[in-house]
């Protein structure tokens, strides 16, 4: 893990951009993202292994994966912990797809454009930690999914994201949109931890991990977080 402390030469902005610095440009459209699989290729390695490592470190037995595409890394997961629980959470092909060929696991149907809320009882939610890994970029608008995942830790669970981080992609200031044609937007590091915080998110670690097996290049963005106070909140 690696943490990089590269600074912008424009602030960050505001919530009207999700923090993302003055003068990027995010994409307006972007197409559905089918996670088809390449076994040649493991992307973000590291990220379901540490969350796994956490959940055993909490005494957690259940696995809530936020966008979880075609679900191969929590496969992998059902496999060496065969006594937890898995819920993945996802919609359209990807989500058919899981239901279609994965015998282990509860699969909900949730566009994380606009839900905020999960079908879970709160007694699984309580023994879970959340995995929404290299999700958050593919969305147009990110507050709904973030909201989703601080309800799933205002229940007691705990949270492993990530995302990538730009200025180990294409650079700080580099002008957007991603090259990535179903990203929307890219966030630096500090971009990423000013949204989180802004969102109610407390973080307990943010760090960099890898991006793929085949270049083991440090370009992703990885953060342990639980929930925070948002400004003004009513508790």
């Amino acid at each position: 893990m690696h943490t990089n402390t590269a600074t912008s030469r424009q602030p960050i902005g505001g919530a009207e951009t999700y923090f993302i610095r003055s003068g990027y440009r995010s994409r307006t459209e972007v197409e559905y993202f089918l996670d088809e699989t390449d076994d040649t290729v493991t992307w973000q390695p590291d990220v379901y292994p540490y969350a796994a490592a956490r959940a055993q470190e909490l005494g957690r037995d259940v696995v809530i994966d936020i966008g979880c595409g075609r679900a191969g890394k929590l496969a992998s997961l059902a496999g060496e912990y065969p006594a937890w629980s898995y819920i993945g959470v996802d919609f359209g092909d990807n989500l058919v797809w899981c239901r279609d060929n994965h015998p282990f696991g509860e699969w909900i149907d949730v566009d994380l454009e606009s839900a905020e809320r999960l079908p879970i009882d709160p007694s699984l939610v309580r023994r879970s930690i959340v995995v929404c890994s290299d999700v958050i970029e593919h969305l147009m608008n990110p507050m709904p999914a973030l909201s989703l995942i601080r309800g799933l830790l205002m229940e007691g669970s705990a949270a492993v994201l990530s995302t990538p981080a730009r200025e180990c992609r294409s650079g700080y200031d580099a002008p957007g949109p991603p090259r990535n044609p179903s990203h929307v937007r890219e966030w630096a590091s500090d971009e990423f931890q000013a949204l989180l915080r802004a969102s109610g998110f407390e973080i307990h670690y943010a760090g960099l991990t890898r991006s793929d097996d085949a270049s083991n290049g440090l370009s992703t963005q990885m953060l342990l977080v639980g929930a925070g106070e948002v400004e003004g909140e009513q508790r």
